[in-house]
Formats: structure tokens, sequence, C-alpha cells
């Protein structure tokens, strides 16, 4: 009689299984065709239309992580950072070292101005991937927000140390030896950032501070007119009449 059973059981077992796998086969299929669609969206900037495929793809793994993390990069895209936060806390709570989650955490909480939250989550993740520069340079930046200037000149120098043409890093760090008056040390850094980004207008206006400061109005003010003309016009008009930059 227990064998009856027990042939049963497994007959019933084996039938389900059976009858399973079509449905399996179909959900896998769904799966792939999504995330193709993901993908050529996302190579589009049509993020929006991501964040919709994700959904669906989250409605078929609702504890799959790297769905979340995905949506949270969208909606940053897309400026939704708070939404994006949600995501990426999601990302964490499945996968406590998803690194890559606290750093993008970060940058939201750094959008929104909860600095503290981004120093948090930065510092977290240079503990779980402390050879990413991006990372210190992120958090060299979150620590100027927070007045924290000779504590972010160092995270900018370990992020030229780990690569030496993190072309931002230069920048604000070029800007922070200004502030120091190593006018010298700053010309070196803005110089090698305009070389490894010639379109980028702010190294443009701080290297005409940096003239500014040692008394050379003519390369002072071309810089001033390449920073305007490369579209950054925040004080430069300023500027630009305060050193007379027209006559």
């Amino acid at each position: 009689m227990k064998d009856k059973i027990v042939l049963k059981l497994c007959y019933f077992s084996l039938l389900l299984t059976f009858l399973s796998l079509p449905f399996l086969s179909n959900a896998a299929d769904e799966k792939d065709e999504l995330l193709k669609k993901i993908q050529y969206e996302e190579s589009v900037g049509n993020y929006w239309a991501a964040v919709k495929l994700y959904n669906r793809l989250l409605k078929l793994e609702p504890n799959n992580a790297d769905y979340y993390y995905g949506r949270g990069v969208c909606r940053m895209e897309l400026r939704d950072e708070l939404e994006a936060i949600e995501d990426f806390t999601k990302v964490i709570e499945l996968k406590p070292d998803y690194a890559n989650a606290y750093k993008e955490r970060a940058m939201a909480y750094y959008d929104i101005q909860d600095y503290k939250m981004a120093l948090t989550d930065n510092n977290k993740a240079i503990e779980l991937i402390p050879s990413e520069a991006d990372i210190y340079y992120n958090r060299g930046l979150t620590k100027m927000r927070l007045g924290d200037t000779s504590s972010s000149y160092k995270d900018f120098e370990s992020a030229i140390k780990i690569y030496e043409n993190h072309a931002p890093a230069l920048l604000q760090r070029g800007h922070l030896k200004r502030k120091n008056n190593d006018h010298h040390g700053a010309l070196q850094d803005l110089n090698k950032c305009i070389q490894l980004e010639p379109e980028n207008p702010l190294a443009y206006k701080h290297r005409a501070l940096v003239y500014i400061d040692m008394k050379d109005n003519e390369k002072a003010c071309e810089d001033l007119m390449r920073a305007k003309y490369l579209g950054y016009t925040k004080e430069i008009q300023k500027l630009l009449l305060d050193y007379r930059c027209y006559d």
C-alpha cells in the first residue's frame, strides 16, 4: 500500500514538472526579450521606457537585486532621485555588499543635498571597492559641501593616484590649490584637465581665476572668453567686465 502511495506521489510530481515546463520556458523567453528591449532603450536614452520594462521584469523576479539596481540607474538619469534611492535601498537589503548600489545611492543623496547620507554611502562604497577613483572623487565633492576641504583634497589626491588622468579630480584639486595660494600647482592641474577635456568651460573659468590672482589679466580674459564661448555664463560676464576684457 505504501509503495502504491509513493508511486502515485512520484507520478503526480513528474506530471506537475512536465506541465510546468512550458510555463518556465515562456517566462525565460519573456525575461530574455525584456532584457534585450531594456538594453536598446538605454542605448538610445529612453530611460522612462526602460523603467517600465524593469517593472515587468520585477513582476517575474521580485527579489532580483540587479533589476532594482538597473531601474535605479535609469531613475537617476530621469532625475527621479527619491525613487532611485528606494531602488538602491532595496538592492542593499537583498545584497548588503552590493558596492555600486552604495555608490549610486550616494550620488542620489548628493543630488538632493543630503550630504551626510551621501558621505556615509561613499564611505561604505570605498570600504567595498577601495580601488575605484570615481568614488574618492564623489566623496571629495561631498566633503567640500560639508566644509571639510582638507579631507576633500586628500580624496581628490587618492582619485588621481588611482587614475592619473581623472580630469574632474584634477579640476577640483587645482581649484583647492588656488585657494591655498599654490598657483603653480593649480596651473599644472588645470592645464592637464584642459588637455584632457578641451571643451570643459569650468576648467577655463578656474584657470582664469588663477591668472587673475597672478595679475595676468590678458591670459585671464582669454580663458574667461573661452569659458563663455563654451556655454559657462555663471559669474563670467561680471568677471569679463570687472577685468576690462572688452577694452
